[in-house]
């Protein structure tokens, strides 16, 4: 069965708040800088920005025991359990967002990242393509979108 992205993430009602639009992406973008220019090191930022109850999405599921830090998380507690975990076992290269698509409180972002597994000296570098969704100036929804074989591969090799 087929379901759109639309059905899983139906269309806000009502008119959509430019303004509201362009300072959730703003403080987006100003996050993705500061992941880059820290190389990983500015989580106070994300966790600025995130809700309490977040849903944070990682397309590995911790299908993997290599990747168990990829699990599902529901709070922003769990969204540091994964950040701890992913700067435990990978250094960034690179985090680079080429594109930005707004639809009211959805964002894509789509760029590139490069990590490199601090066991095996294994680099991965992929596209990427998160999924955000705001609430009242907050991230309620996150997913982010990767090569996870080679995730997987690099943590493993």
């Amino acid at each position: 069965m087929y379901i759109s992205c639309w059905q899983i993430f139906p269309l806000p009602d009502g008119e959509i708040d430019i303004m509201t639009s362009a300072e959730n992406l703003n403080a987006l973008k100003r996050c993705y800088e500061l992941w880059h220019e820290t190389r990983g090191e500015s989580v106070d930022a994300w966790l600025d920005l995130f809700d309490d109850t977040v849903d944070f999405r990682s397309l590995a599921m911790a299908r993997d025991p290599s990747v168990d830090f990829t699990k599902p998380c529901c709070s922003k507690n769990e969204v540091i359990q994964y950040l701890s975990g992913l700067k435990a076992d990978w250094s960034m290269e690179h985090y680079t967002i080429d594109e930005y698509v707004v639809d009211g409180d959805r964002i894509c972002a789509y760029g590139s990242t490069a990590w490199t597994n601090r066991t095996t000296g294994t680099l991965l570098d992929t596209p990427k393509l998160d999924f955000v969704k705001f609430k009242d100036g907050k991230i309620v929804f996150f997913y982010e979108f990767y090569d996870t074989a080679g995730l997987i591969s690099a943590a493993r090799s």
